[in-house]
């Protein structure tokens, strides 16, 4: 069978998890976490269901779960099922922003690794989405392979929020308490301290519109030089993609741009050899350097390593 039409979920357990996120968007401009089933079905193929959320602790982008919430959710459907196929998904919400795999994602993807493959799906309020199967072992060979594929969704309903819903959101959705100078940013704790409400709407948002930016300009520039080093990119096209890279994030005012492949192209290659992307990336301040670095390389959402 192939790998694209491997798994599937049902309309109403789709239109479930758009609910969640909206209702976290709604009340707290938060993301929000859960897990779901993987279930193979009679012809093999995966049917995600069983949507919850767990206790957990959010903030803009990034969500946390409790350990001891996940392990009762498995333990919960293992009894159920009985299936030694099954899976669990690790679903979460990127609200306003694109669906993409941010550096705290991988991270969290990485903490998964098993001994067969995990699945992780992110989504968004436009219901973009990101599918991710990631191969760990396979035929007994260490292999880490990760594929974005398609998930089939059959979409006939509407996002409907319950009354049950909001009341297990309030429940067991927090935000902790951040503390911050000159800006926000994720997990340090000097300064002032806000509640889920105190922080100023539309700065928060654009806040984390820059932080996905800066993610995806981190990840546009590590393909490019790839596919220079292994000749899939000329230098001249590896020049024009750059300043196609600068062109959006000007067009999109995000207040920082790549910088420029500049000398030859062995000058080039050379300084790609002991340069990462995030050094190729040229700030208007320092302070938006420092909280995109800080957002960037924070830790992953929490309790990880499981199937």
């Amino acid at each position: 069978m192939n790998l694209d039409s491997l798994f599937y979920i049902l309309e109403k357990s789709w239109y479930e998890l758009q609910g969640w996120a909206k209702l976290a968007h709604d009340e707290d401009k938060n993301e929000i976490s859960g897990l779901m089933t993987a279930i193979p079905d009679e012809e093999g193929r995966y049917k995600l269901s069983d949507v919850e959320i767990l206790k957990q602790e959010n903030t803009g982008s990034n969500t946390t779960l409790d350990g001891d919430a996940v392990a009762e959710y498995k333990m919960k459907y293992a009894m159920k099922y009985k299936n030694k196929d099954m899976k669990f998904v690790w679903w979460h919400s990127h609200h306003t922003m694109d669906a993409f795999w941010s550096g705290t994602d991988l991270k969290e993807i990485d903490a998964w690794e098993n001994d067969s493959f995990s699945l992780a799906l992110v989504i968004n309020l436009k219901e973009e989405y990101k599918f991710r199967v990631s191969v760990w072992k396979a035929g007994g060979l260490e292999i880490s392979q990760h594929y974005d594929i398609p998930l089939s969704i059959e979409r006939k309903a509407k996002t409907k929020i319950t009354d049950k819903m909001k009341t297990l959101y309030e429940e067991l959705c927090d935000s902790p308490t951040i503390t911050h100078y000159g800006g926000w940013h994720r997990g340090a704790q000097i300064g002032l301290n806000y509640n889920k409400h105190a922080m100023n709407v539309k700065k928060r948002e654009e806040s984390l519109n820059i932080e996905a930016a800066y993610a995806q300009t981190i990840e546009k520039l590590d393909t490019l030089n790839d596919a220079f080093m292994d000749s899939s990119l000329n230098f001249n096209q590896l020049k024009k993609e750059y300043k196609k890279v600068n062109t959006t994030l000007k067009e999109k005012s995000i207040p920082f741009k790549s910088i420029l492949p500049d000398g030859t192209k062995e000058n080039w290659m050379e300084y790609i050899m002991v340069t990462t992307s995030d050094e190729m990336i040229e700030f208007e301040n320092k302070d938006i350097k420092a909280q995109c670095q800080q957002d960037y390389l924070w830790g992953g959402y929490g309790y990880g390593g499981y199937q």
